[in-house]
């Protein structure tokens, strides 16, 4: 008896192995041969499979990511030889499905390879799926990764991850403008470098305090607590990206004749055109000085 209950169990096991190993999605399979052959207009045909696949299995996570990553320009819609383009918003809802489906790999996935696409279309849809992650999904996590991703060694993750913080912060400065300036006093010069650079693209004023900061730290008396010229010029660069109150911080600047960030606030505050920066800035072009500066204002 104990013997046939084995060999019922083994069966059942059996059958159970041989129906999960028929069930792999055929239209996943033949989309992913298509991207590896050399055939014309492999990805549009290609990105018609990973929409069968779907069909056919609708939380398959590798297939929603693929549609997302390859739905390129144009693709034969619903087996009609009409062309149709999927938006930015449709493949970044794809790539969030990849990731409601398998979270931990496609986080990963999504920050440390998709961002590294160079096409502008994969990009965005990338951003708009970890737009959708923070908005609908594990925030903590997400910001976690972009966190690591700007310590990064690799320069393509912390510029993709100052990227999409940045675009996140213009939403949401309450949340990521403290986490930008906390990094200003990460060891990675690169990372400091782009941390200003997001400040700068948010533009939020609660920032101002702390370039301002950065700028000064060029009178520091110890080189310790010195902050890189290049990165000083970037803050300089967001004081005028963020404008309104940071006007008169970068006539103080201007003013500072012991700053060597002069030049780089008077260009900042050409770009504003605010009539408060007239008349310090028709001082310093009465100066004699070494270093010529033109000011069209």
């Amino acid at each position: 008896m104990q013997k046939h209950l084995k060999l019922t169990i083994v069966a059942i096991s059996m059958a159970a192995f041989l129906i999960s190993c028929g069930s792999q999605n055929p239209y996943l399979s033949k989309g992913k041969e298509l991207i590896k052959s050399d055939k014309r207009r492999k990805e549009e045909r290609a990105a018609q499979q990973f929409k069968l696949a779907i069909q056919h299995e609708q939380n398959n996570a590798e297939a929603h990511y693929l549609l997302g990553y390859y739905d390129s320009a144009t693709f034969y819609a619903s087996g009609t030889p009409e062309r149709a383009s999927a938006s930015i918003e449709e493949r970044g809802k794809h790539m969030f499905q990849a990731y409601q489906n398998d979270k931990r790999k496609y986080l990963e996935i999504l920050v440390f390879e998709t961002l590294r696409n160079r096409e502008p279309e994969v990009q965005n849809a990338a951003l708009d799926a970890l737009k959708r992650i923070y908005q609908q999904a594990d925030r903590k996590k997400l910001l976690n990764a972009l966190k690591k991703a700007i310590k990064s060694k690799d320069n393509r993750d912390r510029h993709d991850a100052q990227w999409v913080l940045a675009s996140l912060g213009k939403d949401h400065p309450g949340e990521i403008v403290p986490i930008l300036v906390d990094l200003l006093d990460y060891k990675r010069r690169e990372t400091r470098l782009n941390a200003v650079k997001a400040l700068g693209a948010i533009g939020d004023e609660s920032a101002i305090p702390v370039l301002v900061e950065v700028v000064n730290s060029g009178s520091a008396k110890r080189e310790k607590d010195r902050e890189d010229p290049e990165i000083r010029g970037l803050a300089v660069e967001a004081l005028g990206k963020i404008g309104g109150p940071a006007v008169e911080k970068l006539v103080e600047i201007v003013q500072n004749k012991g700053s060597s960030m002069r030049v780089d606030a008077i260009q900042a505050l050409e770009q504003l055109g605010d009539e408060r920066a007239v008349k310090p800035l028709l001082e310093v072009l009465s100066e004699q000085g070494n270093r010529e500066v033109v000011v069209n204002f």
